[in-house]
């Protein structure tokens, strides 16, 4: 008989590592294998709510730009049951993304909300937002042409592809 593998070693500090890392490979390696339900218990933890917040700060670093109606305000709610939401708003331009506390750039233009299992997925590329969509665990409020352009704004390849 096999014992159930502990959040301690699901959560080794190598699999953290990778999760912090920001690189898309080792992100998806981290996930490779990890059960829905313990990610989303770990990412209602401080812990895990760090990693959320590196993933938000790290979004200039990924944005490609693209032509835009003026700037556009793209606000992120990232549930965390029992945990508190992670939310930010993302002041996005032709060239520049600035992320910001959500409320501080007025009304959105688009609204996310979504678990936080399905924000990493979908900000690992290893599932794309329209299918997230598509199974409800992605909502949508506002612009929905700007909403499906998040992945490419941010050089997300289809899931499987290599980034």
């Amino acid at each position: 008989m096999t014992a159930e593998p502990t959040s301690a070693s699901l959560f080794s500090p190598e699999r953290v590592a990778a999760l912090r890392s920001g690189a898309l490979s080792e992100v998806r390696a981290a996930l490779d294998g990890l059960p829905r339900e313990d990610l989303a218990a770990w990412l209602a933890t401080p812990e895990g709510e760090a990693v959320l917040r590196s993933a938000f700060e790290r979004m200039p670093e990924r944005y490609t730009g693209d032509p835009m109606d003026g700037p556009q305000t793209a606000r992120w709610e990232v549930a965390r049951p029992p945990a508190g939401t992670v939310a930010y708003d993302l002041v996005l331009t032709e060239d520049t993304c600035d992320v910001r506390e959500t409320g501080s750039s007025g009304a959105p233009t688009v609204t996310l909300a979504l678990d936080a299992v399905s924000f990493v997925e979908m900000a690992s590329a290893t599932t794309q937002g329209m299918d997230l969509l598509l199974n409800g665990r992605l909502h949508i409020q506002g612009d929905v042409q700007l909403a499906i352009r998040m992945e490419s704004l941010f050089g997300l390849a289809e899931p499987g592809e290599p980034v």
